[in-house]
């Protein structure tokens, strides 16, 4: 396994891999079971688009938990 380039403390339970996919940058966020990977936009920094990607999972979860809560009242 490759090693991680950069890790971000403000999310512990993640880890990110920064790379190249036929020229296109890209983060990959690997924690709590999942996997999801998405492409760095122009002007963004890694670690805005791993905060961006992370911020993505955590509403779905969210969203989630809050209809089950709904479904089970």
């Amino acid at each position: 396994m490759p090693t991680n380039p950069f890790r971000l403390g403000w999310n512990k339970g993640w880890s990110f891999l920064f790379y190249f996919e036929g020229g296109i940058p890209k983060i990959e966020a690997i924690g709590f079971g999942i996997s999801m990977t998405t492409n760095i936009i122009n002007g963004e920094s890694p670690s805005q688009t791993a905060d961006r990607l992370i911020l993505q999972e955590q509403r779905n979860r969210k969203s989630r938990y809050y209809s089950w809560i709904k479904s089970i009242n």
